[in-house]
């Protein structure tokens, strides 16, 4: 959050300049790239209810790229990395969202979608973070410069503007950038009118007669992101004002003298205030930057103290901070290690069913095997660190990550149920698969041999089918042969994630029954003689692991929200093909949502999005272990493009879903269904949609896909009929 009623106050003093962007000419401006985020973002109230990422993220973005480049200003986008370690306990603070959401569903189910809208926009939305691949990948494709700072990005913007080589000439972000060393920033930029608004420090210190040290004291006691408002002037939050806080420093001159002057107060001594005062000031007066020579150091290093793990986080090796500022890995994992937490929050659809809750534990295999894949070539400080999980629906209890190499998982008896068949020791993620790399040689001749310039996961599992080649893939390489091309690194990588995921041995890479329904499925899948897209084949890997873990099923789960139509029968078939469909994208309008809604469809997405971001934090790990352990050639350019590479970018929303089922349900009740009035009938419904009908026959060739590798496998899945009954329904609802 901002510096709390800072911006009225600014307002109100007019503080605030305009000048016109021609200024900006040839100027480098680095952006806080969050902040620009909510700035061009429209907000999207039906996302709460969809998931997956705005509907107008592309647009919004292209159209601010293009503005840039028209007006001859270079932008260096700085995004926020690890966050700052926290002491409080995990769930101490209540979260709001939860009844929000479901207050919205209320109104929606009693036809009020206006008031549902509102209630899902106060709903706290998209997550910055939770876009941040797919606007990397925009950023990427048009050659904007982007980084991730190693924590937050006001510091690092800071280090780059007051930089002797001038990296930045000026700075576009929040007004909290005025807590540190810059003397003047950006808060708005509109094209359309052809001017910026924009303060300046030294004009706010002069208004308010107080020192640089001063003003960081205010704004900390007013509150902001790092640090809570002062308790004893939040008694009455209607008439809490910026001025407030400014009077209380020019009476005590310093904030800590304020603190101290109200030491008695219950609200000032029980919250420990003191603390988290002195906390936040030095981690804006000591937060670690990553310098120009490529290292992590604190801003004001010669004055800072010998204790900044204690409000920062412990300190991580220079080359792990380099990699995440190049977009080759995301925080998630690195926080968790780092926090010793990891807090599985409420999903948008509130997380009320027990199948989901259940999912969850058994997803804490994967989540701990990728712990142990960032922990194996760090200190072994790190490998021993406790790190637990917590969860929105049991709050209290720990679930312990045994991520030490050391930790027999197989003997210990385990935390939780998992798909993956073999019991085995947690070192041997590591280990296992440290004996082998494929090098470019096989990966060359088998994209002659198959006919593609891809290195995906259809590639990887095609590379694998024959035996024979199958042990090339498994191959101890000689000992000075390091992975050097970007398809080297990406081939391993899902090989290794296939391998731990048990859809490949670990012996000589022969496929396992599931792996074998992977591969039929994605050879069947596409259209013909065209193998199935990116996401396509994200999809059914997805599809494959979800029936593993018995959530993708004809059943309900404990807790439902909707109907369906049709009987008993039709109704199975329809939550089941319906539910498969909803993990394959959609081609929708750069515009706000319009067409129905269906909880239940949102609650399945959530398996999909906590399944995906497991698997891509898998990914990241695996390739990060790659280059801290020297397997990889690390003087290259390319880290993003490997990062890019690499499946499940971004989260899907639930619109195919949506359209399938709504179509589906057009044709129960009838023995030969008219397919022309269903169709007609789903895209009047659903007009935000590009093409229903192109859609659905993709969906469709993906459900073929599916149920092929199903049935490849029937003899040994309960619940192949399932699939099978399904399809043959299907067959005459088919366009």
């Amino acid at each position: 959050m901002p510096i709390r009623h800072f911006d009225i106050f600014t307002a109100e003093r007019r503080l605030i300049q305009t000048s016109g962007v021609a200024q900006l000419k040839d100027a480098r401006l680095g952006i806080d790239g969050s902040y620009w985020l909510r700035k061009i973002l429209a907000k999207e109230p039906a996302l709460s209810a969809l998931g997956g990422v705005p509907l107008k993220l592309r647009e919004s973005v292209e159209a601010e790229i293009k503005a840039f480049k028209a007006n001859h200003i270079q932008p260096i986008f700085v995004f926020p990395g690890l966050a700052i370690v926290r002491k409080d306990k995990p769930f101490s603070h209540e979260d709001r969202r939860p009844a929000q959401r479901a207050a919205g569903w209320d109104y929606y189910d009693k036809g009020r979608p206006d008031m549902a809208m509102s209630s899902w926009s106060n709903s706290g939305g998209i997550h910055p973070a939770d876009m941040l691949n797919q606007v990397f990948h925009i950023l990427h494709e048009h050659g904007i410069e982007f980084i991730r700072a190693p924590y937050s990005a006001w510091a690092q913007l800071a280090y780059m503007y007051t930089h002797p080589k001038q990296i930045i000439n000026a700075v576009y972000g929040g007004t909290e950038l005025l807590m540190f060393d810059i003397d003047k920033i950006i808060t708005t930029i509109d094209f359309e009118k052809g001017n910026y608004l924009w303060m300046s420090k030294k004009t706010v210190l002069q208004d308010l007669h107080v020192s640089d040290d001063q003003f960081l004291d205010i704004c900390l006691l007013a509150g902001f992101e790092y640090c809570s408002s002062f308790p004893a002037l939040n008694h009455n939050v209607m008439s809490f004002t910026f001025k407030d806080v400014h009077d209380l420093i020019k009476q005590h001159k310093t904030g800590f003298n304020t603190i101290q002057a109200y030491i008695d107060d219950p609200s000032v001594s029980k919250s420990n205030y003191v603390d988290t005062f002195c906390r936040a000031r030095c981690v804006i007066k000591y937060h670690p930057v990553l310098t120009d020579e490529g290292e992590v150091r604190p801003l004001n290093a010669d004055l800072a103290p010998n204790d900044i793990h204690e409000f920062i986080g412990y300190r991580l090796p220079d080359e792990l901070y380099y990699y995440l500022m190049r977009g080759l890995i995301g925080p998630q994992s690195i926080n968790t290690l780092v926090s010793g937490v990891l807090i599985e929050n409420a999903p948008l659809d509130n997380g009320e069913t027990t199948e989901y809750r259940n999912f969850l534990l058994g997803l804490l295999s994967i989540r701990t095997q990728t712990l142990s894949l960032l922990t194996q070539p760090l200190h072994q400080f790190y490998q021993s660190r406790k790190i637990a999980s917590h969860f929105y629906f049991d709050p209290t209890n720990e679930h312990i990550m045994h991520h030490h190499p050391n930790y027999n998982h197989a003997t210990s008896g385990g935390s939780t149920s998992t798909p993956n068949s073999n019991a085995t020791l947690l070192n041997t993620v590591y280990d296992s698969t440290r004996s082998w790399h494929v090098t470019y040689e096989f990966i060359n001749a088998e994209k002659k041999a198959q006919n593609t310039s891809d290195v995906d996961i259809a590639f990887c599992m095609k590379a694998t089918k024959d035996e024979a080649n199958a042990a090339k893939t498994i191959t101890r390489p000689s000992s000075n042969k390091i992975l050097q091309q970007k398809d080297e690194i990406v081939a391993n990588v899902l090989w290794k994630t296939l391998e731990i995921r048990d859809l490949l041995t670990s012996s000589k890479h022969i496929h396992t029954p599931w792996g074998e329904a992977l591969t039929v499925a994605l050879a069947t899948a596409g259209d013909k003689n065209k193998k199935p897209s990116f996401h396509t084949q994200e999809a059914i890997l997805s599809a494959v692991e979800l029936i593993r873990f018995e959530v993708l099923t004809d059943k309900p789960y404990t807790k439902t929200y909707s109907r369906i139509a049709g009987n008993d029968a039709e109704q199975r078939h329809i939550r089941l093909i319906s539910r498969a469909m909803s993990l394959i994208p959609m081609e929708l309008k750069n515009t706000q949502w319009k067409g129905p809604l269906d909880r239940d469809m949102l609650v399945f997405n959530s398996f999909i999005k906590a399944l995906n971001r497991s698997y891509r934090n898998l990914c990241e790990m695996l390739a990060l272990s790659l280059f801290l352990n020297n397997i990889a050639e690390k003087e290259r350019t390319d880290y993003f493009d490997i990062a890019d590479s690499l499946p499940y970018q971004s989260d899907v929303n639930v619109a195919m879903g949506l359209v399938s089922k709504h179509y589906l349900e057009q044709t129960v009740g009838n023995n030969n269904p008219d397919k022309d009035a269903a169709l007609s009938a789903t895209q009047s419904a659903f007009p935000v949609c590009t093409s229903v009908e192109s859609d659905l026959i993709h969906a469709f060739q993906f459900w073929e896909g599916l149920v092929s590798g199903i049935r490849a496998i029937k003899d040994t899945v309960e619940s192949a009929n399932m699939f099978l009954e399904a399809d043959e329904w299907l067959q005459s609802r088919r366009l």
